[in-house]
Parts: structure tokens; C-alpha cells; sequence
């Protein structure tokens, strides 16, 4: 039998997605990778249980920004400035576990 596809989402995938968005550039400045492990936590613990239906970036896009609205206090100028961040970070949840997602295969070599 084979697994369900999309697979549910992960925290090793959701703090692999969060540390590559760095939303606030805290990795790429030389902050440890955990540096986002209370966001990870935080955003998969508010999407583990929903169903690969509203896993798009409609829905996902407040739940992270309130994610980060919790952690970070940003009142609405600071977080315009971490939304195309957010809103990429959200592309990719959805990317990878919503309704369009797409099994990731590597092309036959051509013979």
C-alpha cells in the first residue's frame, strides 16, 4: 500500500522551509539554524491537523503571520517588512503539502 499523497506535513519539513525562508535574516546573520524553533513549532502545531484541502497559501498566510506577530511583537510596519518573506514561506508550505502539490520525481535519462 502505498502513502498518501500530499504527505501531512512534518516539523523536520516545516523547520527546513522556515530556516531556508529566514524570514528575518537572523540565519544568514549568523544566528544558529534552531533560531526559528519556537515559529516552527508554533506554525506546524496550528497546521499538523489540517486536511491537504486548506493547506494553500489563502489560509496559511494569517496563520503565519500571527505566528510571527506572537514571537516577534511586530506591530503592522514591522511585519510589512517580513510579509514577501512570510507570504514565500507560506508558497512553499502549500507547495509541498496543499492540494496542488506534485510528487517530486527526477526525469528518466534519455537512452
Amino acid at each position: 500500500m502505498s502513502a498518501p499523497w500530499p504527505p501531512p506535513p512534518d516539523l523536520e519539513s516545516i523547520q527546513d522551509l522556515v530556516r531556508a525562508a529566514d524570514p528575518e535574516g537572523h540565519i544568514s546573520g549568523g544566528a544558529p539554524a534552531d533560531e526559528y524553533e519556537p515559529e516552527e513549532d508554533a506554525i506546524f502545531a496550528n497546521i499538523a491537523h489540517l486536511p491537504t484541502s486548506q493547506l494553500t497559501v489563502e489560509n496559511l498566510n494569517p496563520i503565519i503571520e500571527q505566528v510571527w506577530r506572537n514571537s516577534f511583537a511586530h506591530d503592522d510596519e514591522a511585519l510589512a517588512l517580513s510579509r514577501p518573506a512570510l507570504q514565500h514561506l507560506a508558497q512553499q508550505i502549500a507547495r509541498f503539502f496543499g492540494p496542488e502539490a506534485q510528487t517530486q520525481t527526477r526525469p528518466k535519462p534519455l537512452s
